[in-house]
């Protein structure tokens, strides 16, 4: 499927774009992104939807297959990585995401997804960078404490053995961040961010492996 309506090439959108310094800048771009919208077919949407899919699918797949589960009771019985392994998977997250970043703007930049006249693509690059930094240090930090009382490697699915108020609080305390990285990752997967969606389901598993982390504690008592 092309990207354009047949008849029309990226080079013909390109030459509506306004002219730095006219008097009708304002009209003439509302006027490119009109055309533009008139012009452009679903390819774009359906390549980063098919994408993003294939990419979490694939994901899943090589973690099934690095744990050897072939079976509904062995997925049941998985097993999770130790704290020292759930830092360093944390952080090759971040670094996962620092690449997606880079690999998103360059993407699209070369698909011609941005209007030659749209500001530069290191504006975002800059803040985006500066606010992966941050969480990165931060999210460390908070992990660190968060691990201190789990007891890890435990069954990715553990359970309490009986109902007790410290359980409930754990799942009610790991919920809000499973539901909000289960979104983020619908919405990675949908646009078509392909290295962020592998760090999204690394980041959901994660928070799988503390709250397994804390029932082991709590049925060790």
């Amino acid at each position: 499927m092309p990207a354009l309506v047949p008849g029309k090439s990226i080079n013909d959108l390109y030459a509506l774009q306004p002219q730095l310094g006219s008097g009708n800048e304002a009209e003439t771009r509302q006027a490119y992104y009109a055309t533009e919208v008139a012009w452009r077919t679903s390819r774009n949407t359906w390549l980063d939807i098919g994408s993003g899919i294939a990419i979490s699918s694939l994901t899943v797949l090589l973690f099934l297959r690095a744990n050897r589960v072939q079976t509904r009771a062995r997925f049941r019985r998985l097993k999770t990585v130790s704290k020292a392994g759930f830092l360093i998977w944390l952080n090759i997250g971040w670094a996962t995401l620092l690449a997606a970043l880079y690999w998103y703007h360059y993407y699209r930049a070369i698909r011609g997804d941005f209007p030659p006249f749209a500001d530069s693509i290191g504006i975002p690059l800059m803040y985006g960078q500066a606010a992966l930094f941050g969480c990165w240090l931060i999210s460390n930090g908070l992990f660190l404490l968060a691990l201190w009382p789990a007891r890890l490697p435990a069954l990715l699915f553990e359970k309490p053995k009986y109902n007790s108020w410290p359980a409930v609080l754990v799942d009610a305390v790991v919920f809000l961040p499973l539901m909000f990285t289960g979104l983020y990752t619908i919405m990675t997967i949908i646009d078509g961010d392909h290295l962020a969606i592998a760090a999204a389901l690394l980041f959901f598993y994660l928070l799988l492996v503390l709250r397994a982390g804390y029932m082991r504690a709590i049925n060790a008592r």
